[in-house]
């Protein structure tokens, strides 16, 4: 069980509202009939169970019967449930519904990460009467805490529920926060999402069903699919879509007493799903559910707060079953757009970048922006936002994608800047959106902070090889990736030479994706091609996930390395360098099943780490053993270690150029782009003749099917390879190249917590970058830190809830107010200093 999760009775009210056996009893049940404790309790604990496994059976006993207890007259296990997590989270401060402190880090693992936020926050709203809602003349909720004429985009951000700290908020709203790391791909949030889906299935789901059912991602998807709902199929799917949909019209109905007196409420969800266009609707005064042109967050929460609101003044168990099941299947669509803290790792995380639920709401990229500004008018939240995007290997495509984006951030300037330009007919050319940018940016009434400033990344895309498929295997190591790195960054390159003022906006590059899949090596040269061509601003996603320690360090080590990340170059997560190696052997199996070239690589690095320090020359005569007994075993013959560290060092070589050299043949695929790609042939000309024994050995691990067989047996290995301190001083060693070189890290406390060995914020490895005491190791160099939040829609948060975690978590560490956000004041202000930006746009 998470220790994050704030008390079982939380998790027990999460699944109540979330559960597939929950949907399953409420699906096949009459609304007529009223579904008891008894009932639910069942299909609740399968739930609890497997989540909980440690913990004798009188725990989820006792808070059952706890949670029963709780439930008021004439309000049913709904209303109970949603009480009981607004009791235990939420208070009310200075007139508005906040998240108590020290339990946000709780609410985003145990319960955001399991439940979509808004009717908790309609139904907190009423209970505590924060004054957002008034009574109109027919007794309806309108909200008035809403501008409609001013600023209709208001209506499409979603208000994530936080704490209210005087010292934090006061500077966010005079610095704001610099965002560093942000895929655009994977913000949206699961609630805007869900509002299209349900307003038109078919269209909204597509892709998602294409890529469920025979995509080359399938079995994947089948997996996170499998996880929300094991007997989910497309036709269920689709239904339970239109189920819902007519579900929220009359719940909507009933919210603003739009239900005839004499009308029938609809009896089940096998009738609303069975019944004809014309039929299940009867009794509405408006037939059917309308739509905005856009998902309205403000709409769905005031007719959540106007349906409670009339539940706890004249109750109705029909209406309150239909309200329930319509959460049930919200939540069930939640679960394939969220990753619940159930969900450990990278490999998990994958799963919903893959699902294309989010494709259709982010084909458009206004409403991104919107939610990146949030809710304040005048201000917004970020100042300067680095957005990441995955470039195209068509000139087509990446054309598109560019307008997207670009056209996207020039609508959001129109709606928020005012400064007098309202929203007109988009750019029909690249050239023209790019002159009309420029126009806004050399403007002096655009006032600091009025507007996030944006800049793109591109990050390429890290994909397996395997040997095992030689068809795809290719003559080389990472054959296939090469190739799709020289057509991307062909495209991306091209375009900024077309279109020089591009490069205003696209100013540096990464790898993402999970870093397994590929090593730091085949990127170098696409980032020396890059870095020629004028995007000099470099970061890499490396020590996310890992096998071992050591094979975790040595990503980190070999993006340092054979990337050259120097002088406010970055690394994305850094995990291993920072996580407690304590932590990680408590949580880890004690024997590890890995490639054994992964584990020469990881040896490796720990011997050039180590090698040096007076303390460490008994573990790296150990390393150094172990480094020739496994080179030996994958090279067929005995090696010195100094010999594999010379061939290793030269992975970084264009393998392209490498090939002819060594055969002798040219490749149809390789047709130099430019003189950039011509540097790099004569790079690997001018080492091939002065170290050929290395690149010699070098090809033979690149080529020699014999040695990649080797390479790719999975081997077993301990945990407790090297000891606990050991690791330390490995750590520290890595940490003292990261300072040396000007590297920073950017650290995504939300998505480290999800995808690595973690249980709660408290652990996160940033205190120990922060210096706080009893997180930093004795001889801990330091480092320069900076905040991204990664993928917001995926974590349900914002980079305002990674800085209120952050700062939570320094205060339960014992630090005062202004020195916790004096730490994370060094962190935010670093992103700002390091940012990737323009002149034009600082």
């Amino acid at each position: 069980m998470s220790t994050q999760a704030a008390s079982i009775g939380s998790l027990l009210s999460a699944l109540l509202l979330s559960d597939h056996r929950v949907l399953r009893r409420s699906w096949e049940t009459p609304f007529t009939r009223p579904l008891e404790w008894s009932e639910l309790r069942e299909p609740t604990y399968l739930a609890y169970q497997p989540w909980a496994a440690r913990f004798p059976d009188h725990v989820f006993d006792s808070a059952w019967r706890f949670l029963v207890s709780r439930q008021q007259p004439a309000q049913g296990a709904l209303l109970t449930t949603i009480n009981a997590l607004i009791d235990e989270f939420l208070e009310l401060r200075h007139g508005a519904v906040r998240i108590r402190r020290d339990l946000l880090g709780a609410w985003q693992q145990g319960v955001a990460s399991r439940v979509s936020l808004l009717p908790i926050q309609a139904a907190a709203d009423v209970s505590l009467g924060v004054g957002r809602y008034t009574l109109d003349g027919s007794f309806r909720l309108q909200p008035v805490s809403f501008d409609r004429g001013g600023s209709p985009w208001r209506r499409q951000v979603l208000p994530l529920l936080r704490p209210e700290e005087a010292a934090v908020a006061d500077y966010v709203e005079r610095e704001g926060l610099h965002e560093t790391h942000l895929h655009l791909n994977g913000s949206t949030h699961a609630e805007i999402c869900w509002l299209r889906a349900i307003r038109n299935p078919h269209t909204e789901t597509r892709e998602f069903v294409d890529a469920w059912t025979r995509g080359k991602n399938s079995g994947r998807i089948r997996e996170l699919v499998g996880q929300a709902n094991p007997d989910l199929t497309p036709q269920a799917f689709y239904l339970h879509l239109r189920a819902a949909s007519r579900l929220r019209a009359w719940l909507v109905g009933a919210a603003e007493d739009r239900i005839a007196p004499d009308a029938l409420l609809p009896a089940s969800c096998q009738y609303l799903t069975a019944a004809a266009n014309d039929e299940w609707s009867v009794g509405l005064r408006e037939p059917a559910p309308s739509w905005r042109n856009e998902s309205d967050i403000e709409d769905e929460l005031t007719w959540m707060a106007g349906l409670i609101t009339r539940l706890l003044q004249r109750p109705s168990m029909q209406l309150t079953r239909m309200f329930h099941t319509y959460l049930l299947l919200s939540n069930e669509y939640y679960r394939l757009l969220v990753q619940s803290e159930a969900q450990y790792g990278f490999d998990q995380f994958q799963k919903f970048t893959l699902t294309e639920l989010r494709e259709p709401a982010e084909r458009d990229y206004l409403t991104r922006f919107h939610a990146i500004h949030g809710p304040r008018l005048a201000t917004s939240t970020v100042g300067y936002l680095e957005g990441r995007f995955a470039p195209k290997d068509t000139p087509v495509k990446a054309y598109k994608l560019f307008k997207a984006i670009l056209g996207g951030y020039l609508e959001y300037l129109r709606d928020t800047a005012n400064i007098g330009h309202p929203r007109g007919k988009p750019a029909r050319t690249l050239s023209a959106l790019l002159t009309q940018l420029d126009g806004y940016f050399m403007r002096p009434d655009i006032q600091h902070r009025s507007v996030h400033r944006l800049t793109l990344v591109a990050h390429f895309i890290k994909q397996p090889w395997s040997l095992a498929q030689l068809h795809q295997a290719g003559p080389f190591r990472h054959y296939p990736l090469e190739r799709q790195l020289r057509r991307v960054a062909g495209v991306l390159l091209s375009m900024l030479a077309r279109w020089p003022r591009l490069q205003n906006w696209v100013r540096g590059i990464d790898a993402a994706a999970n870093e397994l899949h590929a090593p730091p090596d085949v990127f170098a040269p696409v980032f020396r091609v890059c870095r020629r061509a004028g995007l000099t601003r470099h970061t890499f996603h490396a020590g996310e996930d890992f096998r071992h320690l050591l094979s975790g360090i040595a990503t980190m080590w070999e993006a340092l390395t054979l990337l050259d990340l120097r002088d406010g170059d970055r690394i994305g997560h850094g995990t291993v360098m920072g996580i407690r190696p304590t932590l990680w052997l408590d949580r880890m199996p004690g024997t590890i099943i890995l490639s054994r070239g992964e584990w020469m690589q990881g040896v490796l690095a720990a011997w050039q780490l180590l090698r040096d320090g007076p303390e460490t020359q008994a573990c790296a005569f150990r390393l150094q053993r172990e480094l020739e007994e496994v080179a030996g075993q994958i090279f067929g013959h005995s090696l010195p270690a100094r010999d594999v560290e010379r061939a290793m060092a030269l992975r970084g070589l264009s393998r392209y150029d490498l090939m002819q050299q060594q055969t002798g043949e040219e490749n149809s695929h390789h047709t130099p782009l430019n003189e950039f790609w011509r540097e790099e042939a004569e790079l690997v000309r001018l080492t091939c003749k002065s170290q050929p024994q290395p690149v010699e050995l070098l090809w033979k691990w690149l080529s020699d099917k014999n040695v990649q067989a080797r390479t790719e047996e999975l081997i077993a290995k301990e945990a407790h390879f090297l000891d606990a301190p050991t690791y330390v001083r490995l750590q520290q060693a890595l940490m003292q190249h990261v300072a040396d070189r000007g590297v920073l890290i950017e650290t995504l406390p939300s998505s480290n917590v999800r995808i690595s060995q973690y249980n709660n914020i408290d652990e996160h490895h940033s205190l120990r970058w922060m210096r706080v005491p009893g997180y930093v190791e004795e001889g801990d160099p330091e480092i320069m830190v900076c905040l991204g939040s990664d993928d917001p829609g995926i974590f349900a948060g914002d980079l305002e809830t990674e800085f209120y975690l952050l700062y939570g978590a320094l205060r339960r560490a014992g630090l005062g107010d202004s020195e916790a956000l004096g730490r994370l004041r060094v962190l935010n202000e670093r992103g700002r200093t390091y940012r990737f930006h323009h002149p034009i746009l600082a």
